[in-house]
């Protein structure tokens, strides 16, 4: 009896070995196709970590188009676009899109409380907390009001990763995404994206409210106890789980896209005050060119970059080696 035991676990172990290395070769040759394909490739930008940087936000930019970029996520931070209550400034973020259109280049508008970059959410001086969904509510709809007919913005991003708490920001609030999302779909026929962490988090919500997905991909992240961590997740899980997501929660949603690949150091602190030479060894031009490897070895075709700021930066410190490769990159 032990003999056949033993007999049926040898062969269950031969069956899934053989089982992983046919995943795995079939794997391989799928992404080996995935880098034949062409990427769609844009670029996350931010005046106010330009600026922060002290790099000239308007002239980073305009040098931004001049690489040939073609599409860019950019955000209306309320505390810029609502400085007083009830009055709205959007001639900053009118002067970005105008520029973007005069290149022919695509915007997605990222609108919300909680927008991308630290510290995510950015309230005016002026609100009080008893009054923050009713305020948020009003400023969503005024912005998307404002910016639904220009045709430079080709989709909205509602929120920043809504659903992952991290930033200084309130508690998760599902009940308020919903309504905040059924709101923007009443008054806008343009493509609403929602966005998630792309290592551990389940996706389903986000696809499910989205027409379109957007997913994080990092592949090394800093934290105090553990220092520099590279995640051990191969290009194809990201694929394998947007599929899987897709197929049994959102039939509806359009497609998968990655709205941040990492393309800067995590530096845990502010970067002026690392050396450049340890920001460079934190995260050199050969990661850069992984990341980049990795993520059109995952199989979406529409990939932003997080992190074109930092390059700049470095240029102005004595190293561009990380913009001339974006050059033949775009």
């Amino acid at each position: 009896m032990r003999k056949h035991i033993h007999h049926i676990h040898i062969i269950m172990l031969i069956a899934l070995l053989t089982f992983t290395v046919i995943l795995l070769a079939g794997n391989i040759l799928i992404e080996k196709s995935y880098l034949a394909k062409p990427v769609f490739w844009g670029v996350s930008f931010s005046p106010d970590y330009a600026a922060a940087l002290e790099l000239d936000p308007k002239q980073t930019f305009e040098s931004i188009l001049d690489l040939g970029v073609k599409n860019f996520r950019l955000s209306a931070y309320w505390d810029q676009i609502e400085p007083e209550r009830d009055h709205f400034e959007f001639n900053d973020l009118d002067y970005y899109i105008k520029q973007a259109k005069k290149h022919n280049s695509k915007v997605i508008l990222a609108v919300g409380y909680k927008l991308p970059r630290w510290p995510e959410c950015r309230a005016p001086h002026w609100l009080k907390t008893n009054e923050l969904r009713e305020r948020q509510l009003i400023m969503v709809r005024r912005t998307i009001e404002y910016y639904n007919e220009d045709t430079t913005i080709s989709a909205f991003q509602i929120e920043n990763e809504p659903l992952l708490p991290f930033g200084n920001c309130p508690p998760v609030d599902r009940k308020f995404l919903h309504e905040e999302i059924n709101m923007v779909k009443s008054i806008s026929k343009k493509p609403v994206i929602i966005t998630d962490g792309g290592e551990f988090r389940p996706w389903r919500t986000p696809m499910m409210l989205s027409d379109i997905f957007g997913t994080t991909l990092y592949r090394k992240v800093y934290s105090r106890r553990f220092g520099d961590f590279y995640y051990p997740i191969p290009p194809w899980a990201y694929r394998v789980k947007s599929d899987l997501v897709k197929k049994v929660f959102a039939p509806e949603n359009q497609k998968t896209i990655i709205s941040e690949l990492q393309a800067e150091v995590w530096a845990g602190t502010d970067v002026k005050n690392i050396p450049i030479s340890d920001q460079i060894d934190r995260f050199s031009l050969d990661e850069l060119k992984n990341n980049i490897h990795f993520a059109r070895k995952s199989g979406f075709d529409e990939i932003y970059l997080w992190g074109i700021e930092w390059w700049y930066y470095l240029a102005k410190n004595g190293h561009p080696e990380y913009l001339e490769y974006a050059k033949g990159l775009f």
